[in-house]
């Protein structure tokens, strides 16, 4: 595992952890990640999706004033940070979201939530 690949399996927040604790989360080094401003999201398909084209292609649709850094944290399964509120619930609200004619399923993520165990199998 390299500081570009993060292993986020088995991912987790319990109540008596600190809020926006810190892990390697991109190339630039450590950082304070907030999990109240982050999406887990997978898409309705049953091929990979190619990551590099749909990161591009998220951020251009989404277009957020703050930013978005965008990671795979298993195969199929996807990350958001986002860097405001405001650009998070901009694509909650702005949904339902697709790529490549693929329905991405997105959650919020929650103190205590194990992210590969948030069911993202279907959409309200």
């Amino acid at each position: 595992v390299t500081m570009a690949d993060p292993n986020l399996e088995g991912l987790s927040l319990q109540g008596e952890e600190e809020e926006g604790f810190s892990f390697d989360f991109d190339e630039e080094g450590d950082e304070q990640l907030d999990f109240r401003w982050c999406l887990v999201g997978r898409f309705l398909c049953d091929r990979p999706v190619h990551f590099n084209s749909m990161k591009v292609r998220m951020a251009n649709l989404w277009s957020p004033v703050m930013g978005v850094k965008i990671k795979e944290a298993k195969p199929g399964l996807f990350l958001f940070h986002f860097s405001h509120p405001l650009d998070m619930e901009g694509v909650i609200k702005g949904g339902p979201w697709t790529f490549d004619n693929n329905m991405l399923i997105m959650e919020q993520v929650q103190l205590g939530m194990q992210i590969e165990q948030i069911p993202l199998y279907y959409a309200e």
